[in-house]
């Protein structure tokens, strides 16, 4: 956490002078002392004398006591106040905090200020106060809280339990302490100001699933998949990227599951056929609030997968495959010679995409002794192989519950050419395997 502190102080040190006598009484290790041969004057003390002999006659050595005409002024303090201001914008993903300031108008002024000069206008005070600290925590869908107090811990417990109370779940963001001060009272102070702006990016990133809506498949059949949109500008745009993907694929049968900004998302799944959805701060109440929705129904519950709702991109997942062996890969000669231009050496069933890759390549140049390259690769798929009309092979992979003949006639009618069926490999199917079309 940052802390701000303004201190003003103004004082004296008196340097300490050695004795080359000896002192009977010596004096104390921060006064300086003298010989003052005709006895202490106003303002100062007899601490000792000087050794005599030899001739020589003792003499009085002084201190100066602090008082009388020959002491130094003591100076006057006076406390200095510390003002400090939160400001916030419903589309920002943290608080400006502003301190350091001698007034609440100017500390609640230059928050302001701050908050308005990135997101544009809209902004809003969150809080402002004197000699104290500011908490700023977000709850599991992306929402802020801030709360203060007299001392840090104080804002910090504070404001967590203000989300409590609002049936949400924080994580701390921010702490900003401003201490107050002293100086010279007599002294012109002004403010001392500094302002705390969000780390990273200050603008919200919205994210959001898609997936069936058994009550509307009218017969098909229900497929377990997730369907994900992250790092958009609002929430109407994450919703809207989620619910397109899954229509895409089931026109009429999608529901947008759940939506947030700045937050993780896991998803839970139980037995062969459900799958539950949290979000959270941090992974570990995003995967502790996944796991307590899944248990409101009997069976045993898991994490399969876990989701940074920032990140731009969108995609279809399927949670029942995460972590499984579903990974395949193609590959064909680089020259396409005549030997084995209408060959393909696939592979599936491999632990990871890498390893799939690495795999097929090498099978590819061992058995044809040319340099070989990945043609395709794809996880938890259906991979289809098909030749036009001149036996050049194509590849293509979809989602393993569309129907392949449909989406082979598709391209080939894009491409304006006419194309025949080969092979269709399952990604869950492990095998390795070089197909050819003569």
């Amino acid at each position: 956490m940052r802390h701000l502190s303004a201190r003003f102080a103004a004082g004296f040190a008196g340097a300490c002078a050695i004795l080359l006598l000896a002192l009977f009484m010596p004096a104390p290790a921060a006064a300086q002392t003298f010989i003052c041969g005709g006895g202490p004057g106003p303002g100062e003390r007899q601490v000792g004398t000087t050794g005599g002999g030899n001739g020589v006659a003792p003499m009085p050595v002084c201190v100066r006591d602090g008082s009388g005409p020959g002491a130094a002024p003591r100076v006057q303090m006076r406390a200095i106040d510390n003002f400090y201001a939160a400001a916030w914008h419903q589309n920002s993903s943290d608080a400006w905090i502003a301190a350091g300031f001698r007034s609440k108008q100017r500390a609640e002024a230059a928050a302001m200020a701050a908050c308005n000069r990135v997101m544009g206008s809209g902004c809003s005070l969150a809080t402002s106060n004197v000699n104290g600290s500011v908490a700023i925590a977000r709850g599991v869908l992306g929402g802020l809280y801030a709360s203060d107090d007299a001392k840090k811990s104080g804002a910090q417990r504070r404001v967590l339990d203000y989300c409590r109370q609002k049936s949400d779940e924080c994580i701390l963001l921010n702490t900003v302490t401003a201490n107050p001060g002293q100086a010279p009272a007599n002294a012109r102070v002004g403010d001392t100001s500094e302002i705390f702006a969000p780390q990273g990016n200050p603008m919200r990133l919205h994210g959001a699933i898609a997936w069936i809506d058994g009550a509307r498949l009218n017969g098909r059949p229900w497929q377990p998949d997730v369907w994900l949109a992250g790092g958009r500008p609002s929430d109407e745009a994450a919703r809207a990227d989620a619910l397109a993907l899954c229509e895409a694929d089931y026109p009429g049968a999608c529901m947008v599951a759940l939506s947030a900004s700045d937050v993780f998302l896991a998803i839970a799944i139980r037995g062969e056929a459900s799958i539950s959805a949290g979000t959270g701060g941090s992974l570990e109440i995003a995967k502790k609030r996944a796991l307590s929705e899944c248990a409101k129904a009997k069976g045993k519950c898991a994490i399969s997968s876990t989701i940074n709702l920032t990140l731009k991109e969108a995609y279809r997942f399927d949670p029942f495959a995460q972590g499984k062996p579903y990974f395949t890969a193609q590959a064909w000669t680089k020259t396409r010679s005549v030997k084995w231009g209408n060959s393909v050496w696939t592979l599936s069933g491999a632990k990871d995409q890498e390893a799939a890759k690495k795999a097929v390549l090498a099978s590819c140049q061992r058995e044809s002794g040319e340099a070989c390259e990945v043609a395709s690769y794809s996880f938890n798929s259906k991979v289809v192989l098909y030749a036009d009309q001149n036996n050049d092979m194509r590849i293509s992979y979809m989602t393993r519950d569309r129907d392949h003949a449909a989406y082979i006639a598709s391209k080939c009618a894009e491409a304006k050419v006419t194309c025949k069926f080969v092979k269709m490999i399952d990604s869950r199917v492990p095998g390795a395997e070089r197909v050819d079309v003569r």
